[in-house]
């Protein structure tokens, strides 16, 4: 067998061998989706096979934020990355502790490991992470009034606090589905004219004609859904009720149907001729 040919099976067999010693590589973001402030831990699981690690390095997209060499001193080193908070005490080789996370962490975040020499095998994996900030409390739904008839105009605002992503805002009236949006912030009147923008809320508003049919036993049951799908969910209801519309009252009628105030009207007529005639 000649040189080369010896050094192209010697370089074929080395990447089969390397490429065996790296097994079950994966990447765990636990959790996937973390609220804003929270902690979030990053783990890379791996198999060497019993071959010497080299280093498993972290990134941030395209940037490296941490690493672990074992042949180094010390193994674990920090690189400077604007938003990435690292819990040294707990991060160690399989696994890094990010604190306070903030929006712009979202993205992917991968692992690579890398095996000693000579084949200096590697494996990357990667992972999405989301960061979101959730609506502290339940929605708040605000009516025009609490009595509707049929044939009148609900009009229906719910608001909640705000959050990223945005809340999706739905109505149902007596479980009946009845409108849905994506959330928009509150307008306030500045007290110039115009309005500005409230961004410690979110709201829908909801515009109906209320029908018979969307009554249920007489009674209107009124619920509002914020939701991001798959994140977070929480209901509000409240009841209205019916009958706004005052009664007109019937016309008083004696028994001889004539009207009474046609009655009154004769006994005083006869009353002012007896007082002419006793005169």
């Amino acid at each position: 067998m000649n040189r080369h040919l010896w050094l192209g099976v010697t370089f074929v067999f080395a990447l089969i061998t390397g490429a065996s010693c790296l097994r079950d590589v994966r990447l765990e973001v636990v959790p996937e989706v973390v609220q804003r402030g929270h902690e979030v831990i990053v783990r890379c699981y791996y198999d060497v096979e019993k071959r010497p690690l080299y280093s498993v390095k972290w990134y941030r997209g395209k940037h490296e934020f941490y690493r672990f060499s074992p042949s180094e001193f010390p193994p674990t080193k920090i690189f400077n990355i604007s938003g990435i908070d690292i819990d040294l005490m707990n991060s160690n080789e399989s696994q890094v502790t990010i604190c306070n996370v903030d929006f712009g962490l979202s993205g992917n975040f991968s692992c690579e490991v890398t095996v000693e020499a000579p084949t200096f095998s590697t494996a990357f994996v990667s992972k999405k992470l989301t960061v979101v900030s959730l609506p502290q409390g339940r929605p708040t739904i605000v009516l025009e009034r609490d009595r509707y008839d049929p044939g009148d105009v609900l009009n229906a605002n719910c608001s909640l606090p705000a959050s990223k992503p945005p809340t999706r805002i739905s109505f149902s009236l007596n479980n009946k589905p009845v409108g849905s949006s994506m959330s928009k912030p509150r307008k306030l009147d500045n007290g110039n004219g115009g309005s500005q923008t409230d961004t410690g809320l979110q709201s829908s508003n909801l515009t109906l004609t209320i029908q018979p049919s969307h009554y249920s036993n007489g009674q209107l049951t009124l619920r509002c859904i914020a939701e991001i799908p798959g994140i977070f969910s929480s209901t509000s209801e409240v009841q209205i009720g019916t009958g706004l519309r005052e009664p007109v009252p019937e016309r008083v009628t004696s028994e001889n149907g004539c009207p009474a105030g046609t009655m009154l009207s004769l006994f005083v007529v006869c009353l002012s001729l007896v007082h002419l005639l006793l005169r």
